[in-house]
Formats: C-alpha cells, sequence, structure tokens
C-alpha cells in the first residue's frame, strides 16, 4: 500500500477542452450518462431527466419528448442498455422506471421490494438484470427479459450508496454510507438459487462512506486467477485504487482477494463520483469533488496514477462524470444546475459527426439488398416449456426439440411435408434440463446432453438408448458428432471436452486447457478438427485423425478474445468443398450479441466478417447443410435472423418456428437448412 499527493505534473497531456454547456434543470444535476449512440441522459433534484442526442453542426439537441417527469423524488440513477433502445431510470421514490430512447414511451416500471429510496442502481450480466439498491440497506435483483423481481438481498446494515459492475459481469461492487464496501459474485446474485454472501468485505474502504466506484475494463490473467483493477471515493478526500483477484474455488463457486495499491490525495473536499474510460485509453479514469474541480488521471502499471488535468467551470459542487463508449466525450453534472460537455482529447467541436461503430455494420446491412429472401411460416408447433435446442435429420425425415421441461420430442416428416409426432415421444432420460440435441450427420443417431451431467446415445429409427454417457464432474453443456458420425465431443462445466466413440461409447480424449467453464464444441464437417468455445470468449481448435480417432492433447489453435463477454454456439461448413485446399467457414455466436464468421485453412484461423443487429445474446448459429452462402442466428431478443455472408444483407424474424424459404430463382418448398446454393 502506498499514499502520494499526487500533483499534475503531466508526463502525457490531455488536453480535455469545454465543447458544450448544458442549462436545463431547475435543480442539482444528480447523475449523466452517454449510450453507445451518443446519446446524453441526465437526472436531477427537480426530479426530471433529460434525454439528449448529438447532432453535427449543434452538438446535444434535447430529445422531442422530454424531459421525462415520471419520477415523484430525486433521481438517482440514470443508465443504457447495451444497444441504446432503453434508457433505466432510478429514484429515490423507490422506483426503477424503463423508457423507450426514441419515444421516451414508458415500457416498464419496476417498484423497491420495500419501497425506499433508490441511492443506486446498474445493469448486469451483460443487461439481461438490472439491480437496484438503497436506503434500507436491501438490493433488488430485476430480469430484464420476463421483468420479474428474481431476488431480493439484504446485502448492508445501513443505506447502499453505490453500486458497479465489471463489464466482464463476473463481480459486483457495493458500498454503504458507514464507509463498507462487499464484492459480489455476479451470476450467485442472478441465481434464485445462489449464495447471498459476499466473496469480499471491506470493512474500512472510506471513512464516512463510499460515494462512487467503478471498474476497469482491462484485466489481466495470472496464475493467481484473473485480475482487476477497481476505483473508490469517498467522504475522506480520496481516490483509492484497488487490486481484485478473482478465482475459482470450485465448479461452482469463486473466491476474491482484494488488495489496495494506492491512495490518491489532490483534492480538498468530498469526491463525489469516480469513473474509468470505456473507449481505447482504458487506463485514463475521472474524479468529481465538492472542491467544485474534476481530475482526470491516467493508470500507470497497475498500482500507481497521475494528475493529468484539473477541469474547471462549475461554480458549485460537481456531483457526476462519464465517458462516452469510444473515450472521445467526458461529461460531468454540478450542483449549479449544468451540464458541461468535455472533448477529451482536445481536437472535436460541434460539427464533428459521431457515429457508433457498430452503426456502420448495420449501414451496410441495410444498404445492399440485391438478393432478397422471402421466408414464410409453415407450421408452428407448441411446448409447455422453453426450448432449448431443436434440429433436423439429413432429408428432413426427422425434427427434434428439448427444453426446461427435462423431455425430447421427436417427430417425422411424410412425403406431403406434414408433421407428425412419433409415438414414442416424449422420450424421458434427463433429471434436469436438456441443454442440446443434436442428430448425427449420418441421421441414425442423436444425442441429449443435460445439466444433470449425462450425454445419452438415441438410436434414432427405434427411439431407443444406445447408451448413456458420464462426465466427471458438473453438467454437460453442449455436445456435436464428427463429421463421420464416429465421435461425439461434449462440453462440460468443469473446463473440460469430453470425446466418445459411437460404436463402443469408449472415451477417446480427455481435452482439458481451457481457462472457464466451456459452453459450446462442434466438429468440421470433415472430422479433422474440433473447436470448444468458453465463458471467457476464447476458443480452441484441436487437430484429430478422422480414422485412427486421435486427438491432439493440446490445442493447434488459440483464439483469444474471439467475443467480448463468451461464446454460445460454433457451427461449421466447407467453403468450396470441390476445390483443393478445402477451406471452410466456422460462424460462433457470443452474449455480445455479435455474429463472427472465421475462415479455417491450413491450420490457420482469420477473422472474416462481423454481423450486428441482435439486440442480446447470440443462442444458437448455424449454416445449412454444406452451404455457406446464408447463415441462420437466434438471440434472447427473441429474433431469428437469416443473413446472407456475401453481401450482408439479413431478415429476421421472431419465435421458433419451421420455416420454407425461396428467392427470385424460386427455391420453393425447401426447409431453411435444406435449401439449394445459388450460382
Amino acid at each position: 500500500m502506498s499514499s502520494a499527493d499526487t500533483t499534475c505534473a503531466v508526463d502525457v497531456p490531455v488536453a480535455a477542452k469545454r465543447i458544450q454547456t448544458i442549462h436545463k434543470h431547475a435543480s442539482d444535476v444528480t447523475k449523466c450518462c452517454f449510450s453507445k449512440r451518443f446519446h446524453l441522459a441526465v437526472g436531477s433534484s427537480d426530479r426530471t431527466v433529460s434525454v439528449w442526442e448529438w447532432r453535427s453542426g449543434h452538438g446535444f439537441e434535447e430529445k422531442s419528448y422530454s424531459p421525462l417527469t415520471h419520477h415523484k423524488y430525486m433521481v438517482t440513477g440514470v443508465q443504457f442498455d447495451g444497444d441504446a433502445t432503453l434508457l433505466a431510470t432510478s429514484s429515490l421514490d423507490g422506483s426503477t422506471t424503463l423508457c423507450d430512447v426514441e419515444t421516451g414511451r414508458i415500457v416498464h416500471t419496476f417498484v423497491q421490494n420495500s419501497c425506499g429510496g433508490i441511492r443506486s442502481s446498474c445493469f448486469v450480466a451483460n443487461y439481461k438484470y438490472f439491480v437496484s439498491a438503497g436506503d434500507d440497506g436491501t438490493m433488488c435483483v430485476w430480469d430484464m427479459f420476463r421483468r420479474v423481481l428474481v431476488r431480493t438481498i439484504t446485502a448492508h446494515e445501513e443505506a447502499i450508496s453505490m453500486i458497479c459492475c465489471s463489464t466482464d459481469s463476473r463481480i459486483m461492487l457495493t458500498g454503504d454510507t458507514t464507509g463498507v464496501a462487499k464484492v459480489w459474485s455476479v451470476s450467485e446474485l442472478t441465481d434464485t438459487c445462489g449464495k447471498t454472501t459476499p466473496l469480499y468485505v471491506l470493512f474500512d474502504c472510506h471513512d464516512m462512506g463510499v460515494n462512487s466506484a467503478d471498474i476497469s475494463s482491462v484485466t489481466t490473467i495470472t496464475n493467481k486467477g484473473k485480475v482487476y483493477s477497481a476505483l473508490t471515493c469517498g467522504n475522506d478526500n480520496l481516490v483509492k485504487i484497488w487490486q481484485l483477484t478473482l478465482w475459482k474455488k470450485n465448479a461452482s463457486s469463486h473466491q476474491c482477494a482484494v488488495e489496495m495499491v494506492h491512495t490518491l490525495n489532490g483534492h480538498s473536499s468530498t469526491v463525489t463520483s469516480v469513473c474509468f474510460c470505456i473507449g481505447d485509453d482504458a487506463t485514463l479514469f475521472a474524479s468529481t469533488s465538492m472542491d467544485k474541480t474534476t481530475r482526470i488521471w491516467r493508470m500507470v502499471e497497475s498500482n500507481n496514477a497521475v494528475c493529468l488535468q484539473v477541469l474547471e467551470g462549475h461554480t458549485r459542487y460537481v456531483n457526476t462524470c462519464g465517458f462516452s463508449q469510444d473515450g472521445l466525450l467526458f461529461v460531468t453534472g454540478s450542483n449549479d444546475k449544468s451540464v458541461i460537455v468535455w472533448d477529451v482529447k482536445g481536437h472535436l467541436d460541434l460539427n464533428v459527426k459521431l457515429h457508433d461503430s457498430s452503426e456502420n455494420l448495420k449501414s451496410a446491412v441495410n444498404i445492399r439488398r440485391e438478393i432478397q429472401v422471402e421466408v414464410s411460416l409453415r407450421e408452428k408447433v407448441m411446448f409447455t416449456n422453453s426450448v432449448n435446442s431443436c434440429d433436423f435429420s439429413d432429408e428432413c425425415k426427422y425434427f427434434v426439440a428439448s427444453g426446461g421441461d427435462k423431455t425430447i420430442r421427436v417427430w417425422n416428416f411424410d412425403e406431403n411435408g406434414r408433421i407428425e409426432e412419433c409415438k414414442d415421444s416424449p422420450l424421458h432420460a434427463h433429471h434436469y434440463s436438456v441443454q442440446q440435441m443434436v442428430i448425427s450427420p449420418c441421421s441414425s443417431y442423436m444425442a441429449s446432453c443435460s445439466l444433470d451431467g449425462m450425454t445419452v446415445i438415441w438410436d434414432l429409427n427405434t427411439l431407443k438408448q444406445k447408451g448413456s454417457l458420464h462426465t466427471e464432474y458438473g453438467g454437460a453443456r453442449s455436445c456435436s458428432f464428427s463429421g463421420n458420425s464416429e465421435l461425439i465431443a461434449v462440453a462440460c462445466n468443469n473446463e473440460i471436452v469430453f470425446v466418445w466413440k459411437i460404436e463402443t461409447l469408449q472415451l477417446v480424449a480427455k481435452l482439458c486447457g481451457n481457462d472457464e467453464d466451456v459452453t459450446c464444441v462442434s466438429f468440421s464437417p470433415d472430422s479433422r478438427y474440433l473447436m470448444s468455445g468458453c465463458v471467457e470468449g476464447h476458443f480452441r481448435i484441436w487437430s484429430v485423425h478422422p480414422k485412427k480417432h486421435i486427438i491432439s492433447e493440446t490445442s493447434a489453435i488459440v483464439q483469444d478474445k474471439a467475443h467480448d463477454i463468451g461464446i454460445t454456439s460454433a457451427h461449421f461448413a466447407f467453403k468450396n468443398p470441390s476445390r483443393k485446399p478445402r477451406s471452410m467457414l466456422m460462424v460462433t455466436g457470443g452474449s455480445d450479441a455479435a455474429v463472427k464468421v472465421w475462415r479455417l485453412l491450413d491450420g490457420q484461423i482469420d477473422f472474416k466478417m462481423k454481423f450486428v443487429g441482435h439486440g442480446s445474446d447470440v443462442t444458437c448459429v448455424k449454416f445449412p447443410r454444406h452451404i455457406t452462402t446464408f447463415l441462420a442466428s437466434t438471440s434472447l431478443d427473441k429474433t431469428a435472423r437469416i443473413w446472407q455472408t456475401g453481401r450482408w444483407t439479413k431478415l429476421y424474424f421472431c419465435g421458433i418456428y419451421r420455416w420454407t424459404m425461396k428467392t427470385p430463382r424460386q427455391l420453393k418448398n425447401r426447409l431453411l437448412w435444406k435449401h439449394t446454393e445459388c450460382d
């Protein structure tokens, strides 16, 4: 631990300058926040929220529906969701309101379980949940999709003054008005049966209360675990830098160690808020204070920081601050009722055009539509519970699906394409939710894997069990048949991929090396490669001898940070099966709502393209059989999307249906997974 009176001797200057001042509110500005699309939300003690949008040549202009006036008391939180479609506003009136960003329409309102005032709130788990906390020391965890209260947790003995979550949604920090701070596992908080005890408790984080905290998006992996840098501030006029180390205790729980690595002096009064820059320059962070100043700091290694610039412009206490997601803009709000927008680098003006980087991809998707694809609903099959997985057999003789009710349902098609459930369906074999159902390429077998740790191999023609495969620890998340239908790989919660031989049910390989739980596996169609993806967003590819069933003990290809948060699904297809050498495309989907395509050739993997459009986690990605001109994806945003890989076109549909597909060349009466490729 160390302490220093850090001066503003600037080694690497940041020439931040004021580019706009907003005077809108009748009382103190309490919170402000940018969206990824350069909206700006401002909350105030006057009980209103103003919403602004960047216009080139004018700067931030107020939206037509602004201000929002649905709160009865001071606004204490404003946050945009990841896709900038929803704005969550929280207040001392005990409510959080979700508003449509474009129209201002109220979508839903969460009311604190105890009806007490909300002091702090944040999105967690990739915007799937929302946590609000306040005066009574309890946290309410809300499901953003079902719009229901998941659980209420008594977290602190006194009022909770701050909440923040890491960008990878692994850990969350809370602090109260007495100076106690706690570290929580997000996965345990969002699990209705999870623990309610923190991973770590800091009893003396700050004297007289913790006012604000933030966790850097930059992390490192060491032999001790995953290391985070965090900031806290309080009424003791200090900013503190902490190092948090997270590691797995066992398959279902984590442990955390916390160390204070530096104390930053400089502010002459209470420090009201701290925040890291979340753009390219993640070493920058800022602090605001009742001394009417804002300080811009830069991290030096992991245990020190220097003050680069002191921003002055407010005439009273500075309450809040925030960086835009590209790190170009910075905003501060004050008790003087004003908001100041700063240019971080010092080279912008009101005429600059600001765009979300993903918007360029979206515009490319929307502009080029030379080849239109028409999809129509053929039939809708209803389930009594969630559907986790479905698959077609070759020639579309069978259709299988499974889900949360632990059963497997099988249908067959007659010559006229009519669907009828098989007489032995539904099938019962698992004790917990079935995570995935797959049919072998030869259409002789199907496999079901479950959180009960068991993978069952079925004879598809008789619907009888051929055998069951058991993992050593944890549940089975994903399974995949090899292209020759001789092997099956199973991904498990224990960071291991198991590979069995179908004919003898003999364990062929036990593949280790993944840093975290494996979430998906996929064999290449020639059976020469096996891919695994994990919750950290990395994937590994192993070489496989298709005849001798020999798999390399170490992965031949390792791709770090393929997706920002985690990989949820993957699938291979040949690019040009008749050409030598034969290259393959691999599509991956992730919890970052992105779909990515990779090219595998001669043992090398190259990133090819990225599809942006889904509003939440991508749950499944698939190429049609032996075709790479189209691919499909499904998501927690309730849509299924069909993408054309060559021209970046898309169509999207809601629900889980059986579709027919036709193009201007009249490809009629064919299923999505069984259409022929256009020349």
